[in-house]
Parts: C-alpha cells; structure tokens; sequence
C-alpha cells in the first residue's frame, strides 16, 4: 500500500505535465451579453433574434413614408463568433442579407442563420425592400463602463427616462446604459467630451424642429460619441459645428422619422474620425457644410484675396466601413451650405449602400440626387476628397452615382451667395453596383461654371456596374463643356 501511494505520488507531477497544456489549449465559449430591453420599449413585430442561443429584444424605428410605418432593430455585446438565428412569422423567401459579403449558412422560408467572426458589425435583413426590415448591431464588449455617481458623468441606468434637455461642458461623459431609452436631446459644448454606452437616445417626442438638432456639438474639442444608438429625431440628427478632435465609432443612427432629419452633419468642422457607423435618413446621411461658424483666426487666401468670410474651414475628415441608407436624398453631399474657407482631405472608404433615393432627378436640378454630390458653393474651394470601396445594392430604379458640379446658392445665410465655388485634386476608385438592373443608369454628371468655377483633375477608376467594367464611353457619363480639364475614367 505505501509503494502504491509512493508511486501516485511520483507519477502525479508527470501526469500535470500532460494535462495542464491540454487544458491550456482548451478554447473559452464566446461571450454574448444582451440588454433586455423596457416592457414598454419592446416592438411588436414578427421578427424575433437570437445569437448563440440567447433572444435578443427588438426595438422599432418610425419609418411613415414605408408600408407599416417602422423598421425594427436588435443588438447585443460579444467578442467573437457570433451565430444569429432570425425567424419571420412572415415568408423570407426573398430575403436578402446586407452587406452582401455576410453569407447565410441556413436559409429558409422562415428561418435565417448567419455567422459573424468579431464585433462591431451592422447587418440588415430585407424581407420586403424598405417595407419592415431589420437591423442588427454587434457592439464588442463593453470595457471601463462608468457608474452611477461617479465624478462629471451624467448616468442612466436601464428603463425609461425622459429629461427636458441634457446639457455637457468641459470634461464630461453622458453615459446610457444598455437598456435605457432616453427620450430627450443633447447639447455639448466644450473640451474633452465623450457620449458612450450600450442605450438609446430617442427624439420621439419632439414635433419637427420643435426643439432643434437632436444631438448637438457646438464648438467642442476632443470629443468622442461612441456605440450608442440615435433614432426618431425631430429636425438633423448628429451635428457638429465649430469643433475639432472628433471620434464618432460605432454610433447606430436610425432615422427616417421625417424629412430634414440629416444623419451627421459636420459644419465648420476639423480632424474627424467617423468609423463602423449604421446611418438611414430620409435626408442626406454625411453632409458636411459651411454653415458660418465661429471666424477662423488666419483668413485663407484664394488668389491674393481672403476667403469667403475666413470661417473656419471642413478638413481632414475620414469615414470608413460604414452602411448608409437615404430614403429621399443623397448618401454623401459635400458643399451646398459653403460659408468655409475651404472643405479639404476629405477620405472616404469602405462603405455599403443598400438603398438609395426612392426617385431619382436630373443631376443639373437644384435640389438633385445622388450616391456622391461635390457641390462647391460660394466661391469656396473643396480639393482632396476622394472615395475607395464603394458598394451600392439597386432595387432597379435609377439614381446618379456622381454629381461633381459647382453650384451658385441663393440662400440668406450666405453672403456671397452668386458665386460658385471649385472642386479639384479629386478620385474615386472602386465602385460597384450589383442587384437588380432595371431602369439603374447610374449617371456620372461633371462640369464647372465658369473661368473661376471649375472641375479639375478628378480620376474615376474601376467602375463596375453589374459585372460590366464602364468606362469614358459609357452613356450616361456626361461630361459638361463649362471649364472642367484633367477628368479620366478608366
């Protein structure tokens, strides 16, 4: 019996050197964290979520213009591969999976499967076009989350909450926890600013622009807005004006709700990050404007004179890996409002457009349409700005996918307003448009206005429209006569 305990005791240290690596290679289940949504909160609709087994709570968006008048959206937490379960009460026989690099490993008359590898993401499942759909959003794990109480945090924790109005300065963070709905809007003015959690900011309660911008950043510096969701504003939804330092990363905008409800305007507006962002508008989704912001101390000079009011000016802005949707207007307007003294590095890459305007509009009308719009205003030069990875899904109606057209604007906050500004030092590389072709002609429209208003040395490459590779002799690029130079497409 003692060389028997004796031996066990020899062999036990060797036998750990066999197990322990075993148990080391041993893979963690992921983790899902879900946020059970306010009774009161929870959408009536025949959709239902899960991921990896947990139901996940739906949430509606307005959308009145639309059958049924709301689309519906879920999210959760996780940190890696994530299978989402979507049933239907409603045939998903036409059902589509947006971005289309998702793929469906089950899909059935009632029942979509997907997987998802890591976080963040924003997926939408069509059922019947614009008609009810839903969007999902895996967010990745909530890290340093602040507490109730805690020093320059404004705190709402999970349920129903409904201030007048939130208001931050200096060194302050709006937390919204998952499962809180905030219904109310924000205004933020300061330096070192952040909005950050897992809850809902909702304007629902607001006539049209009864109340202003939803979300408003005004001469702010060093500000982060992180991984909240936004819906149901009143008037433009996420503006910033005046500002520089700007972080807007894994903001879920859902909109729709009513004409003029902007996703993200930037005005007067410098060194901004806009990444992995889920925007649908009826209105335009990134417009970025001179609305006359607070005077830059350096004037710029164009052509020995200064700038149109030396305002401040809109540049080094990047956006990349974001889906945006516009229901009535465009995906990207730059210009228009122009009282800058210049809109500049502007860089936009990997985005996914599942739907565009319902009606499309001959790109030289003032109020036109389009996937892109450079309209130049004000004698404001706009150089630099250029666009990579674009993927457009058509429905088979029509719609402009680039207007590069300076425009003279007639509106009273302009006071240069009879002179047109100038575009230049542009590109545009990898376009493709896939889905069905129908009357999607994807017009290209570029042309200047006079001798001091002009298109110059903008490259277009690797347009594909359904499969085909279009080129200068495509019919619908059209290429005006009123001072444009130095413009390929190959």
């Amino acid at each position: 019996m003692m060389k028997k305990m004796m031996l066990t005791k020899l062999f036990a240290p060797l036998a750990a050197l066999f197990v322990l690596p075993f148990a080391a290679c041993a893979k963690s289940e992921p983790t899902v964290i879900t946020y059970p949504a306010p009774a009161s909160e929870k959408a009536r609709t025949s959709w239902s979520v899960s991921v990896n087994g947990k139901n996940v709570d739906i949430y509606r968006a307005l959308s009145p213009q639309f059958e049924g008048g709301e689309y519906y959206f879920a999210m959760f937490d996780f940190d890696r591969d994530a299978e989402i379960t979507v049933k239907s009460a409603k045939p998903l026989d036409k059902a589509e999976l947006f971005p289309n690099r998702i793929k469906a490993k089950v899909s059935e008359k009632s029942r979509i499967v997907f997987d998802v590898a890591k976080p963040p993401f924003s997926a939408v499942v069509i059922r019947d076009e614009r008609n009810m759909p839903l969007v999902i959003f895996g967010n990745p794990l909530e890290k340093d989350a602040p507490k109730a109480g805690d020093k320059n945090v404004v705190y709402f924790g999970a349920g129903v909450h409904t201030p007048d109005e939130i208001k931050l300065s200096d060194n302050q963070t709006l937390y919204i926890a998952g499962g809180a709905v905030v219904k109310s809007r924000l205004r933020a003015t300061g330096k070192n600013i952040s909005v950050r959690g897992r809850g809902i900011l909702s304007g629902e309660l607001s006539e049209r622009f009864s109340t202003g911008n939803m979300l408003d950043f005004d001469k702010c510096e060093n500000l982060s807005v992180r991984d909240i969701v936004c819906k149901d504003p009143s008037g433009w939804m996420f503006v910033v004006r005046s500002s520089k330092g700007v972080e807007i990363d894994n903001v879920k905008l859902c909109a729709s709700r009513m004409i003029n409800d902007d996703a993200i305007d930037l005005c007067n507006t410098s060194d901004v990050s806009i990444k992995n962002v889920f925007a649908r508008a009826q209105d335009d989704i990134i417009a970025v404007k001179g609305m006359g912001g607070a005077k830059s101390t350096v004037g710029t000079v164009i052509s020995g004179k200064p700038a149109f009011g030396a305002f401040l000016p809109c540049k080094n802005i990047s956006i990349e890996n974001c889906l945006f949707w516009t229901d009535i207007a465009n995906i990207f307007r730059i210009g228009f409002e122009c009282a800058a003294s210049e809109m500049a590095d502007i860089k936009v890459r990997n985005i996914d457009v599942p739907f565009y305007a319902v009606n499309c509009r001959d790109p030289r009308a003032f109020w036109s349409k389009g996937i892109i719009w450079l309209q130049a205003a004000n004698a404001m030069p706009m150089r630099n700005v250029s666009f990579e990875n674009i993927t457009v899904r058509s429905n088979g109606n029509d719609m402009c996918m680039l207007i590069a057209n300076p425009r003279k604007i007639k509106l009273t906050i302009h006071a240069d307003s009879d002179k047109a500004g100038k575009v230049f030092d542009c590109s545009l590389k990898n376009f493709k448009v896939y889905g069905k072709k129908g009357d999607f002609k994807g017009t290209i429209f570029i042309d200047g206005v006079d001798e001091n208003s002009f298109v110059k040395n903008l490259s277009l490459e690797n347009f594909e429209y359904f499969g085909e590779k279009i080129g200068a002799d495509y019919k619908h690029f059209e290429l005006g006569k009123n001072n444009t130079s130095g413009v390929s497409i190959k």
